[in-house]
């Protein structure tokens, strides 16, 4: 499995904008991405900072997600809208409550 994490900032004035489609982002992966086993986004206490938390069955399932037009339209969509560009981090799992 592959485990990564991205971070980002928006701009206050867009954050209801990136809001909607981070909503529209994750129910495509969702629908559209079984080896997408885990895609959660959380909003730190800033109410602009935002933690994409994501768990790929493998590397194919990880390079499908990245190639999908849903991924297109979303990076299209948040990149303008951060105070700089997303930082993404490769993890280890240690241990999960996940099945």
């Amino acid at each position: 499995m592959i485990h990564i994490m991205a971070l980002y900032r928006v701009k206050e004035d867009k954050l209801q904008e990136v809001i909607t489609a981070v909503e529209e982002f994750v129910d495509a992966v969702k629908d559209n991405e079984p080896g997408t086993l885990v895609y959660e986004s959380v909003r730190g206490k800033d109410d602009l900072s935002f933690f994409h938390i994501m768990t790929f069955q493998n590397e194919e399932a990880e390079e499908s997600h990245r190639s999908t037009p849903h991924m297109s339209k979303w990076v299209k969509t948040l990149y303008p809208n951060c105070l700089e560009e997303p930082v993404f981090v490769e993890l280890d799992l240690v241990r999960s409550n996940i099945r």
